[in-house]
Protein backbone atom coordinates (compact mmCIF):
# COMPACT_ATOMS: atom_id res chain seq x y z
CA UNK A 1 0.00 0.00 0.00
CA UNK A 2 1.61 2.93 -1.08
CA UNK A 3 2.60 5.39 1.66
CA UNK A 4 0.27 9.20 2.11
CA UNK A 5 2.02 11.99 0.60
CA UNK A 6 2.40 15.39 2.16
CA UNK A 7 0.97 18.17 0.10
CA UNK A 8 3.62 20.76 -0.84
CA UNK A 9 4.68 23.09 0.98
CA UNK A 10 3.27 25.94 -2.09
CA UNK A 11 -0.30 24.67 -1.86
CA UNK A 12 0.12 24.55 2.43
CA UNK A 13 0.72 28.60 1.90
CA UNK A 14 -1.84 29.26 -0.72
CA UNK A 15 -4.46 27.27 1.83
CA UNK A 16 -3.23 29.93 4.91
CA UNK A 17 -3.69 32.51 2.32
CA UNK A 18 -7.09 31.71 1.19
CA UNK A 19 -8.24 30.88 4.69
CA UNK A 20 -6.47 34.59 5.72
CA UNK A 21 -8.13 36.29 2.99
CA UNK A 22 -11.86 34.67 4.37
CA UNK A 23 -11.29 35.53 8.21
CA UNK A 24 -10.39 38.94 6.77
CA UNK A 25 -13.41 39.39 4.51
CA UNK A 26 -15.73 37.64 7.44
CA UNK A 27 -14.40 40.16 9.82
CA UNK A 28 -15.84 42.84 11.70
CA UNK A 29 -13.38 45.88 10.32
CA UNK A 30 -14.87 49.21 12.52
CA UNK A 31 -11.98 50.95 11.40
CA UNK A 32 -12.59 54.49 9.59
CA UNK A 33 -10.84 53.08 6.38
CA UNK A 34 -12.91 49.99 5.35
CA UNK A 35 -12.67 48.78 2.32
CA UNK A 36 -8.99 50.23 2.28
CA UNK A 37 -7.93 48.25 5.56
CA UNK A 38 -9.55 45.00 4.27
CA UNK A 39 -7.33 45.44 0.41
CA UNK A 40 -4.30 46.15 2.71
CA UNK A 41 -4.76 43.13 4.92
CA UNK A 42 -5.31 41.11 2.16
CA UNK A 43 -2.35 42.33 0.09
CA UNK A 44 0.52 40.80 2.75
CA UNK A 45 3.76 42.59 3.63
CA UNK A 46 3.94 46.19 2.11
CA UNK A 47 7.12 46.84 -0.29
CA UNK A 48 10.25 48.52 1.16
CA UNK A 49 10.54 50.75 -1.55
CA UNK A 50 6.52 51.78 -1.95
CA UNK A 51 6.57 51.87 1.74
CA UNK A 52 9.43 54.97 1.34
CA UNK A 53 7.63 56.65 -1.31
CA UNK A 54 4.57 56.85 1.19
CA UNK A 55 6.50 58.21 4.49
CA UNK A 56 8.36 60.87 2.62
CA UNK A 57 5.11 62.06 1.32
CA UNK A 58 3.61 62.39 4.80
CA UNK A 59 6.51 63.40 6.32
CA UNK A 60 6.90 66.42 3.66
CA UNK A 61 2.67 66.63 3.90
CA UNK A 62 2.04 66.81 7.63
CA UNK A 63 4.94 67.04 9.79
CA UNK A 64 5.27 70.62 9.08
CA UNK A 65 2.20 71.43 9.54
CA UNK A 66 2.32 69.54 13.29
CA UNK A 67 5.66 71.06 14.05
CA UNK A 68 4.72 74.46 13.43
CA UNK A 69 1.26 74.62 14.98
CA UNK A 70 2.97 73.31 18.01
CA UNK A 71 5.31 76.25 17.82
CA UNK A 72 2.42 78.72 17.73
CA UNK A 73 0.70 76.84 19.99
CA UNK A 74 3.79 77.09 22.92
CA UNK A 75 3.88 80.79 22.12
CA UNK A 76 0.43 81.58 22.07
CA UNK A 77 0.08 80.04 25.48
CA UNK A 78 2.65 81.44 27.25
CA UNK A 79 1.86 84.95 25.74
CA UNK A 80 1.10 85.71 29.31
CA UNK A 81 4.96 85.29 30.47
CA UNK A 82 5.69 87.63 27.16
CA UNK A 83 3.70 90.11 28.43
CA UNK A 84 4.68 89.78 32.18
CA UNK A 85 6.58 92.25 31.98
CA UNK A 86 5.52 94.57 29.37
CA UNK A 87 3.30 95.91 31.32
CA UNK A 88 0.06 93.58 31.44
CA UNK A 89 0.14 93.06 35.35
CA UNK A 90 -0.68 97.14 35.92
CA UNK A 91 -2.40 97.72 32.74
CA UNK A 92 -5.14 94.72 33.91
CA UNK A 93 -4.75 95.84 37.87
CA UNK A 94 -3.29 92.43 38.69
CA UNK A 95 -2.62 92.11 42.40
CA UNK A 96 -1.47 89.42 45.24
CA UNK A 97 -2.18 86.09 43.31
CA UNK A 98 -4.20 87.02 40.01
CA UNK A 99 -0.67 86.66 38.16
CA UNK A 100 -0.80 83.28 39.40
CA UNK A 101 -4.60 82.89 38.36
CA UNK A 102 -4.39 84.20 35.73
CA UNK A 103 -1.64 81.62 34.20
CA UNK A 104 -3.39 78.84 36.32
CA UNK A 105 -7.13 79.25 34.62
CA UNK A 106 -5.77 78.67 31.06
CA UNK A 107 -5.47 75.00 32.32
CA UNK A 108 -9.30 75.39 33.99
CA UNK A 109 -10.61 76.17 30.57
CA UNK A 110 -8.38 73.28 28.90
CA UNK A 111 -10.06 70.92 32.03
CA UNK A 112 -13.24 71.65 31.53
CA UNK A 113 -12.89 71.07 27.47
CA UNK A 114 -11.18 68.02 27.36
CA UNK A 115 -13.01 64.98 27.36
CA UNK A 116 -15.69 66.53 25.27
CA UNK A 117 -13.08 67.69 22.61
CA UNK A 118 -11.37 63.92 22.94
CA UNK A 119 -15.28 62.66 22.30
CA UNK A 120 -15.28 64.87 19.06
CA UNK A 121 -12.43 64.14 17.72
CA UNK A 122 -13.05 60.46 17.85
CA UNK A 123 -16.12 61.20 16.09
CA UNK A 124 -15.36 63.93 13.67
CA UNK A 125 -12.54 64.74 10.98
CA UNK A 126 -9.64 65.25 12.72
CA UNK A 127 -7.62 67.51 10.48
CA UNK A 128 -10.81 69.87 10.11
CA UNK A 129 -11.56 70.06 13.88
CA UNK A 130 -8.29 70.88 14.87
CA UNK A 131 -8.14 73.75 12.05
CA UNK A 132 -11.49 75.67 13.39
CA UNK A 133 -9.63 75.55 16.72
CA UNK A 134 -6.27 76.64 15.76
CA UNK A 135 -8.64 79.87 13.87
CA UNK A 136 -10.54 80.13 17.18
CA UNK A 137 -7.69 80.36 19.25
CA UNK A 138 -5.80 82.72 17.30
CA UNK A 139 -9.49 85.41 17.88
CA UNK A 140 -9.10 85.15 21.17
CA UNK A 141 -5.56 86.09 21.44
CA UNK A 142 -6.47 89.10 19.09
CA UNK A 143 -9.76 89.77 21.57
CA UNK A 144 -6.96 89.47 25.04
CA UNK A 145 -5.48 93.34 23.72
CA UNK A 146 -8.94 94.81 24.54
CA UNK A 147 -8.45 93.21 28.28
CA UNK A 148 -8.27 95.90 31.30
CA UNK A 149 -8.83 93.74 34.20
CA UNK A 150 -8.23 90.50 35.81
CA UNK A 151 -11.96 89.48 35.01
CA UNK A 152 -11.47 90.27 31.43
CA UNK A 153 -7.88 88.68 30.97
CA UNK A 154 -9.32 85.24 32.68
CA UNK A 155 -12.05 84.68 30.87
CA UNK A 156 -9.74 85.13 27.63
CA UNK A 157 -7.24 82.70 29.19
CA UNK A 158 -10.30 80.50 30.14
CA UNK A 159 -11.75 80.24 26.96
CA UNK A 160 -7.80 80.22 25.23
CA UNK A 161 -7.61 77.27 27.58
CA UNK A 162 -10.73 75.77 26.06
CA UNK A 163 -9.55 75.63 21.92
CA UNK A 164 -6.50 74.60 22.85
CA UNK A 165 -7.26 71.69 24.83
CA UNK A 166 -7.60 69.63 21.82
CA UNK A 167 -4.92 70.17 20.00
CA UNK A 168 -2.22 67.49 21.97
CA UNK A 169 -4.41 64.75 22.04
CA UNK A 170 -5.01 65.23 18.07
CA UNK A 171 -1.41 65.36 17.44
CA UNK A 172 -1.40 61.48 19.15
CA UNK A 173 -4.06 60.25 17.13
CA UNK A 174 -2.62 61.82 13.59
CA UNK A 175 0.52 60.05 14.66
CA UNK A 176 -0.62 56.79 15.13
CA UNK A 177 -2.74 57.22 12.20
CA UNK A 178 0.17 57.63 9.46
CA UNK A 179 3.21 56.33 11.01
CA UNK A 180 4.49 52.81 12.21
CA UNK A 181 5.30 52.54 15.74
CA UNK A 182 9.45 52.47 14.92
CA UNK A 183 9.07 56.14 13.12
CA UNK A 184 6.21 57.74 15.57
CA UNK A 185 8.93 58.14 18.56
CA UNK A 186 11.54 60.28 15.92
CA UNK A 187 8.06 62.21 14.27
CA UNK A 188 7.04 62.60 17.96
CA UNK A 189 10.05 63.99 19.24
CA UNK A 190 10.17 66.24 15.90
CA UNK A 191 6.89 67.56 16.62
CA UNK A 192 7.21 68.09 20.33
CA UNK A 193 10.39 69.52 19.78
CA UNK A 194 8.68 72.50 18.23
CA UNK A 195 7.72 73.10 21.58
CA UNK A 196 11.52 74.75 22.05
CA UNK A 197 11.62 76.22 18.71
CA UNK A 198 7.98 77.90 19.66
CA UNK A 199 10.31 79.38 22.95
CA UNK A 200 12.97 80.65 21.37
CA UNK A 201 10.96 82.29 18.43
CA UNK A 202 8.61 83.77 21.11
CA UNK A 203 11.40 84.90 22.97
CA UNK A 204 13.00 86.49 19.60
CA UNK A 205 9.63 87.99 19.10
CA UNK A 206 8.61 89.34 22.63
CA UNK A 207 12.27 91.31 22.27
CA UNK A 208 11.49 92.69 18.99
CA UNK A 209 8.21 93.52 19.75
CA UNK A 210 9.75 95.01 22.76
CA UNK A 211 11.35 97.79 20.61
CA UNK A 212 7.57 99.19 19.20
CA UNK A 213 6.97 102.55 20.19
CA UNK A 214 2.83 102.77 19.09
CA UNK A 215 -0.19 104.33 20.74
CA UNK A 216 -0.38 100.68 22.19
CA UNK A 217 0.94 99.83 25.31
CA UNK A 218 3.36 97.28 24.23
CA UNK A 219 2.21 93.83 25.35
CA UNK A 220 -1.03 94.54 23.29
CA UNK A 221 1.34 94.20 19.96
CA UNK A 222 2.20 90.92 21.44
CA UNK A 223 -1.62 89.49 21.49
CA UNK A 224 -2.50 91.16 18.43
CA UNK A 225 0.27 90.18 16.00
CA UNK A 226 0.64 86.15 17.56
CA UNK A 227 -3.28 86.05 16.96
CA UNK A 228 -3.26 87.64 13.57
CA UNK A 229 -0.30 84.70 12.46
CA UNK A 230 -2.45 82.10 14.55
CA UNK A 231 -5.57 82.81 12.53
CA UNK A 232 -4.47 82.77 8.88
CA UNK A 233 -2.45 79.44 9.52
CA UNK A 234 -5.39 78.14 11.20
CA UNK A 235 -7.38 78.06 7.87
CA UNK A 236 -4.15 76.80 5.92
CA UNK A 237 -4.23 73.68 8.71
CA UNK A 238 -7.64 72.78 7.58
CA UNK A 239 -7.12 73.45 3.91
CA UNK A 240 -4.17 71.36 3.78
CA UNK A 241 -3.93 68.38 6.33
CA UNK A 242 -5.74 65.59 5.17
CA UNK A 243 -7.91 63.82 8.29
CA UNK A 244 -7.33 60.37 7.32
CA UNK A 245 -5.24 58.16 4.57
CA UNK A 246 -8.39 57.18 2.82
CA UNK A 247 -9.29 60.86 1.97
CA UNK A 248 -6.21 62.47 1.51
CA UNK A 249 -5.73 63.93 -2.24
CA UNK A 250 -2.05 63.66 -2.82
CA UNK A 251 -1.85 59.65 -2.76
CA UNK A 252 -3.12 57.56 -5.44
CA UNK A 253 -5.37 54.64 -4.75
CA UNK A 254 -2.34 52.09 -4.76
CA UNK A 255 -1.05 54.17 -2.44
CA UNK A 256 -3.66 54.54 0.39
CA UNK A 257 -3.35 51.18 0.74
CA UNK A 258 0.09 51.18 1.36
CA UNK A 259 -0.30 53.85 4.25
CA UNK A 260 -2.36 51.82 5.53
CA UNK A 261 -0.22 48.56 5.41
CA UNK A 262 2.31 50.62 6.48
CA UNK A 263 0.64 50.48 10.22
CA UNK A 264 -0.85 46.72 10.28
CA UNK A 265 1.68 46.21 13.30
CA UNK A 266 0.70 48.78 15.13
CA UNK A 267 -2.05 47.05 15.80
CA UNK A 268 -4.36 50.36 17.04
CA UNK A 269 -5.97 50.70 13.32
CA UNK A 270 -7.02 54.00 11.88
CA UNK A 271 -9.39 55.61 13.71
CA UNK A 272 -12.91 53.98 15.02
CA UNK A 273 -16.05 56.77 15.22
CA UNK A 274 -17.63 53.73 17.34
CA UNK A 275 -17.85 54.04 21.16
CA UNK A 276 -17.10 50.61 23.35
CA UNK A 277 -18.24 51.04 26.80
CA UNK A 278 -16.29 47.91 28.32
CA UNK A 279 -12.98 50.32 26.65
CA UNK A 280 -13.80 53.10 29.30
CA UNK A 281 -13.50 50.65 32.00
CA UNK A 282 -10.57 49.02 30.51
CA UNK A 283 -8.49 52.82 30.19
CA UNK A 284 -9.83 53.73 34.22
CA UNK A 285 -8.91 50.85 35.30
CA UNK A 286 -5.42 49.78 33.54
CA UNK A 287 -2.35 50.74 35.87
CA UNK A 288 -0.21 51.62 32.80
CA UNK A 289 -2.70 54.28 31.89
CA UNK A 290 -2.78 55.42 35.62
CA UNK A 291 0.82 55.78 35.74
CA UNK A 292 1.03 57.33 32.60
CA UNK A 293 -1.25 60.36 33.93
CA UNK A 294 0.58 60.65 36.95
CA UNK A 295 3.86 61.56 35.15
CA UNK A 296 1.45 64.14 33.02
CA UNK A 297 0.69 65.45 36.18
CA UNK A 298 4.26 65.85 38.38
CA UNK A 299 5.58 66.90 34.69
CA UNK A 300 2.93 69.66 34.35
CA UNK A 301 3.86 70.67 38.06
CA UNK A 302 7.12 72.04 36.80
CA UNK A 303 5.51 73.53 33.59
CA UNK A 304 3.14 75.46 35.32
CA UNK A 305 6.03 76.89 37.66
CA UNK A 306 7.94 78.10 34.14
CA UNK A 307 5.31 80.52 34.03
CA UNK A 308 7.04 82.11 36.46
CA UNK A 309 10.28 81.93 34.45
CA UNK A 310 10.77 85.59 33.08
CA UNK A 311 9.86 86.81 36.21
CA UNK A 312 12.36 85.13 38.29
CA UNK A 313 14.99 85.81 35.51
CA UNK A 314 14.09 89.69 36.13
CA UNK A 315 14.40 88.95 39.92
CA UNK A 316 18.26 88.12 39.46
CA UNK A 317 18.64 91.67 38.49
CA UNK A 318 18.39 92.09 34.61
CA UNK A 319 16.13 94.89 32.57
CA UNK A 320 12.64 93.48 30.73
CA UNK A 321 14.63 93.41 27.59
CA UNK A 322 17.60 91.89 28.90
CA UNK A 323 15.50 89.10 30.33
CA UNK A 324 13.77 88.48 27.43
CA UNK A 325 17.50 87.75 25.87
CA UNK A 326 18.29 85.44 28.98
CA UNK A 327 15.30 83.29 28.29
CA UNK A 328 17.23 82.16 24.59
CA UNK A 329 19.45 79.48 26.21
CA UNK A 330 16.53 77.89 28.11
CA UNK A 331 14.83 77.47 24.40
CA UNK A 332 17.84 75.93 22.77
CA UNK A 333 18.49 73.75 25.62
CA UNK A 334 14.42 72.22 25.26
CA UNK A 335 14.86 71.81 21.70
CA UNK A 336 18.43 70.32 21.53
CA UNK A 337 17.24 68.23 24.92
CA UNK A 338 13.87 66.99 22.56
CA UNK A 339 15.58 66.27 19.43
CA UNK A 340 18.81 64.29 21.38
CA UNK A 341 15.91 62.60 23.43
CA UNK A 342 13.99 61.41 20.08
CA UNK A 343 17.35 60.66 18.30
CA UNK A 344 18.38 58.29 21.29
CA UNK A 345 14.93 56.39 21.42
CA UNK A 346 14.61 55.65 17.25
CA UNK A 347 18.14 54.94 17.95
CA UNK A 348 18.94 52.62 20.81
CA UNK A 349 15.65 49.83 21.25
CA UNK A 350 13.61 49.66 24.43
CA UNK A 351 14.41 53.18 25.86
CA UNK A 352 12.76 55.15 25.78
CA UNK A 353 11.53 55.33 29.88
CA UNK A 354 15.27 55.33 30.41
CA UNK A 355 15.87 57.87 28.29
CA UNK A 356 12.81 60.49 30.23
CA UNK A 357 14.14 59.67 33.58
CA UNK A 358 17.80 60.75 32.82
CA UNK A 359 16.24 63.79 31.14
CA UNK A 360 15.40 64.60 34.74
CA UNK A 361 18.72 65.19 36.09
CA UNK A 362 19.64 68.31 35.00
CA UNK A 363 16.16 69.99 36.05
CA UNK A 364 16.78 68.41 39.65
CA UNK A 365 20.31 70.09 39.60
CA UNK A 366 18.78 73.50 38.02
CA UNK A 367 16.29 73.62 41.11
CA UNK A 368 18.73 73.12 43.63
CA UNK A 369 21.14 75.95 41.78
CA UNK A 370 18.68 78.12 41.75
CA UNK A 371 17.32 77.89 45.43
CA UNK A 372 20.96 76.90 47.49
CA UNK A 373 23.03 79.50 45.63
CA UNK A 374 23.62 83.24 47.34
CA UNK A 375 21.22 85.82 45.58
CA UNK A 376 24.39 87.72 44.74
CA UNK A 377 25.02 84.98 42.36
CA UNK A 378 22.93 85.81 39.24
CA UNK A 379 24.72 83.87 36.67
CA UNK A 380 25.09 80.69 38.77
CA UNK A 381 21.19 80.68 39.52
CA UNK A 382 20.60 81.63 36.07
CA UNK A 383 22.55 78.60 34.75
CA UNK A 384 20.16 77.05 37.04
CA UNK A 385 17.33 78.06 34.95
CA UNK A 386 18.61 77.58 31.60
CA UNK A 387 19.44 73.69 33.04
CA UNK A 388 15.43 73.28 33.52
CA UNK A 389 15.34 73.03 29.61
CA UNK A 390 15.15 69.25 29.31
CA UNK A 391 12.18 68.30 31.29
CA UNK A 392 9.79 68.32 28.39
CA UNK A 393 11.64 65.70 27.46
CA UNK A 394 8.93 63.22 29.87
CA UNK A 395 6.16 64.43 27.93
CA UNK A 396 7.34 64.16 25.08
CA UNK A 397 8.14 60.48 25.88
CA UNK A 398 4.15 60.36 27.15
CA UNK A 399 2.73 61.97 24.12
CA UNK A 400 4.50 58.72 22.59
CA UNK A 401 3.67 56.02 24.03
CA UNK A 402 -0.06 57.13 23.79
CA UNK A 403 -0.15 56.37 20.48
CA UNK A 404 1.95 53.66 20.66
CA UNK A 405 1.13 52.08 23.72
CA UNK A 406 -3.08 52.39 23.77
CA UNK A 407 -5.10 50.25 21.32
CA UNK A 408 -8.74 50.38 20.93
CA UNK A 409 -10.49 53.88 19.63
CA UNK A 410 -12.77 54.45 23.09
CA UNK A 411 -9.53 53.38 25.32
CA UNK A 412 -7.28 55.31 23.77
CA UNK A 413 -9.29 58.67 23.78
CA UNK A 414 -10.18 57.64 27.56
CA UNK A 415 -6.67 57.61 28.23
CA UNK A 416 -5.71 60.70 26.21
CA UNK A 417 -8.68 62.49 28.49
CA UNK A 418 -7.05 61.27 31.91
CA UNK A 419 -3.25 62.16 30.74
CA UNK A 420 -4.38 65.52 29.81
CA UNK A 421 -6.77 65.92 32.69
CA UNK A 422 -3.86 65.07 34.76
CA UNK A 423 -1.81 67.48 32.74
CA UNK A 424 -4.32 70.02 33.63
CA UNK A 425 -4.11 69.74 37.21
CA UNK A 426 -0.33 69.95 37.53
CA UNK A 427 -0.56 73.18 35.40
CA UNK A 428 -2.72 74.78 37.56
CA UNK A 429 -0.99 73.46 40.81
CA UNK A 430 2.09 74.73 39.76
CA UNK A 431 1.85 78.51 39.76
CA UNK A 432 0.09 78.38 43.09
CA UNK A 433 3.35 76.98 44.40
CA UNK A 434 4.71 80.60 43.19
CA UNK A 435 3.54 83.02 45.73
CA UNK A 436 3.87 86.94 45.65
CA UNK A 437 4.74 86.90 49.25
CA UNK A 438 8.60 84.86 48.36
CA UNK A 439 9.24 87.60 44.97
CA UNK A 440 11.64 87.84 43.48
CA UNK A 441 13.02 84.42 44.57
CA UNK A 442 9.68 82.00 44.98
CA UNK A 443 11.40 79.05 46.80
CA UNK A 444 8.07 77.44 47.72
CA UNK A 445 7.62 76.97 43.60
CA UNK A 446 11.33 76.05 43.20
CA UNK A 447 11.11 73.16 45.42
CA UNK A 448 7.00 72.09 44.07
CA UNK A 449 9.28 72.03 40.66
CA UNK A 450 12.29 70.03 42.29
CA UNK A 451 10.12 67.44 43.61
CA UNK A 452 8.08 67.25 40.43
CA UNK A 453 11.28 66.01 38.29
CA UNK A 454 12.36 63.39 41.18
CA UNK A 455 8.76 61.88 40.88
CA UNK A 456 8.91 62.07 37.25
CA UNK A 457 12.25 60.04 37.30
CA UNK A 458 10.54 57.27 39.81
CA UNK A 459 7.23 56.60 38.22
CA UNK A 460 8.95 56.29 34.59
CA UNK A 461 10.77 53.79 35.76
CA UNK A 462 7.81 51.93 37.49
CA UNK A 463 5.50 52.21 34.12
CA UNK A 464 8.71 50.24 32.25
CA UNK A 465 8.91 47.63 35.09
CA UNK A 466 4.80 47.35 33.91
CA UNK A 467 5.58 47.13 30.68
CA UNK A 468 7.85 44.38 30.69
CA UNK A 469 6.19 42.52 33.55
CA UNK A 470 3.31 42.22 30.86
CA UNK A 471 5.60 42.06 27.97
CA UNK A 472 7.35 38.75 29.21
CA UNK A 473 3.65 37.44 30.37
CA UNK A 474 2.29 37.12 26.89
CA UNK A 475 5.87 35.95 25.62
CA UNK A 476 5.32 33.12 28.10
CA UNK A 477 2.18 32.32 27.11
CA UNK A 478 3.43 31.67 23.66
CA UNK A 479 5.63 29.06 24.91
CA UNK A 480 5.31 25.61 23.78
CA UNK A 481 3.69 27.15 20.29
CA UNK A 482 4.52 26.40 16.65
CA UNK A 483 6.11 28.45 14.25
CA UNK A 484 2.66 28.46 12.16
CA UNK A 485 0.71 28.80 15.30
CA UNK A 486 2.49 32.16 16.27
CA UNK A 487 2.15 33.50 12.83
CA UNK A 488 -1.38 32.80 12.52
CA UNK A 489 -1.60 34.58 16.03
CA UNK A 490 0.23 37.20 14.41
CA UNK A 491 -2.45 37.27 11.06
CA UNK A 492 -5.33 37.44 13.75
CA UNK A 493 -3.56 40.19 16.12
CA UNK A 494 -2.96 42.59 12.89
CA UNK A 495 -6.60 42.02 12.07
CA UNK A 496 -8.18 42.86 15.32
CA UNK A 497 -6.60 46.17 15.18
CA UNK A 498 -8.77 46.98 12.75
CA UNK A 499 -11.52 45.68 14.69
CA UNK A 500 -10.79 48.06 17.29
CA UNK A 501 -9.65 45.37 19.86
CA UNK A 502 -7.47 46.66 23.14
CA UNK A 503 -4.19 46.43 23.76
CA UNK A 504 -5.42 44.24 26.50
CA UNK A 505 -6.89 41.37 24.36
CA UNK A 506 -4.66 41.37 21.65
CA UNK A 507 -2.22 38.66 22.34
CA UNK A 508 0.56 39.61 19.87
CA UNK A 509 0.46 43.17 20.90
CA UNK A 510 4.00 44.21 22.29
CA UNK A 511 4.05 47.14 24.88
CA UNK A 512 7.08 49.76 23.39
CA UNK A 513 9.62 51.20 26.19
Amino acid sequence: MASEEKPPSHDVDKSTSVAHEVKVAEADIKDEAGAFAVRALMSGAVDDEASRKVRRKIDYRILPFMCITYALQFIDKTSLGYSSIYGIIPDNKLQGQDYSWASSIFYFGYLLAEYPGIAILQRFPVAKFLGVNIVLWGAILMVTATCSSFSGLATARFILGMVEATISPGFVAITGIWWTRQEQAGRSALWISFLGVGSFVGVLLAYGIGHIQGSLSTWKYIYLILGSVTIAWGIAFALFVPDSPTSVKWLGEDEKVVAIQRVIENKTGTKSRHFVKDQVMEAVTDPKVIVLGLISFVNAIASGGLAFGSLIIQGFGFTPLQTTLMNLPLSIVQVIAQLGGGFLTTRISSSRLHVASVAMIPPIVGTVLINQLHESNKWGRLVGVWLLGSYPVGFMIILGLLSTNIAGSTKRSVASGWVFVCYCVGQIAGPQFFKSTEAPAYRSGIVAMLCGFVLNLILNQVLRFLYVLENRKRDKDLEGKSEDEIAEMKRTGDLQGFEDITDKNNATFRYAL
